[in-house]
C-alpha cells in the first residue's frame, strides 16, 4: 500500500478518535448539567420551599400570595425549572386590573400559558365536578364573591371517566372544602384534584381569574 494512503487512513482515523473523544465528552458534560440541575431542584425541602415562597422572589409586582394549602416544594420546583414562564404570569397578573378588566381568554405564552377571566355562579357541592389535569397547572384567583374549593389527593381519588386532554373526573368521600379569601390564590398540580365553583353558603356570583401554567415533569 502506498505511503500516502496509510498516512492518509491514519489521519481519518485519529480524527475519528478525537471526534468521538469530544463527542462522548460533550455528552457527558451535557448529562452531567442536567443530572446537576435536577439534583438541586429536587433537594428543596418543604421548608425551604416555604421560606422561597414567603421571601416573595416569583411575585413580580403581583400582591396575592399563595394559600396555605399550596404544595410549596412543587410550586418552587415548577418556577425554576420555568421560571420566564412563570414571571410573565405574575406579571400579567400584577399590571392589569383583575376586577374590571373584560371577561375572556388572554395568550401569555401561546398554549404554554393562558390566563381566563371568568365570572359564574357558585353551585352545591353535589352539582360540581371534582377534577384534574396533567400538562398545565391551574392557578385560580377569585376577586369577587366567596367561592369554596374543593381538595383532594390523587391518591384518594377514582376516576369516573377516561382521560381526555387535559383533563380526568373523579369522586372521592375524603373532598376537604376550603374558601377562598380576596388576598390568597390557589394552585392546584397534576397530583391535586380540585372541585371548583362550590357555593359557600348561598349561590353567588363571582369573578375568578384561572391561569393555566405549563407542567414540567
Amino acid at each position: 500500500m502506498p505511503k500516502q494512503s496509510i498516512h492518509l487512513i491514519r489521519t481519518i482515523i485519529n480524527k475519528k478518535s478525537i471526534f468521538g473523544t469530544l463527542t462522548i465528552a460533550t455528552v457527558f458534560l451535557f448529562s452531567y448539567t442536567i443530572i446537576c440541575q435536577a439534583q438541586t431542584v429536587e433537594s428543596v425541602t418543604p421548608k425551604q420551599a416555604r421560606k422561597w415562597t414567603e421571601q416573595g422572589e416569583w411575585t413580580n409586582g403581583f400582591k396575592a400570595t399563595p394559600h396555605k394549602t399550596t404544595d410549596y416544594v412543587e410550586f418552587a420546583t415548577q418556577y425554576r425549572k420555568n421560571k420566564e414562564l412563570w414571571d410573565k404570569t405574575f406579571r400579567w397578573l400584577a399590571e392589569h386590573d383583575l376586577t374590571t378588566i373584560p371577561v375572556g381568554k388572554y395568550e401569555i405564552d401561546g398554549k404554554r400559558c393562558y390566563i381566563n377571566v371568568q365570572e359564574a355562579k357558585t353551585q352545591d357541592a353535589s352539582k360540581r365536578k371534582i377534577e384534574s389535569h396533567r400538562h398545565c397547572i391551574d392557578l385560580q384567583y377569585v376577586v369577587k364573591g366567596t367561592e369554596r374549593f374543593g381538595l383532594v389527593a390523587l391518591k384518594d381519588a377514582t376516576p369516573i371517566t377516561e382521560y381526555k386532554p387535559d383533563v380526568t373526573f373523579y369522586k372521592s368521600s375524603k373532598v376537604k372544602y376550603i374558601d377562598s379569601t380576596p388576598d390568597k390564590f390557589f394552585m392546584f398540580f397534576p397530583k391535586n384534584c380540585h372541585q371548583a365553583l362550590v357555593k359557600a353558603n348561598d349561590e353567588e356570583d363571582i369573578r375568578v381569574i384561572v391561569a393555566k401554567i405549563e407542567y414540567i415533569p
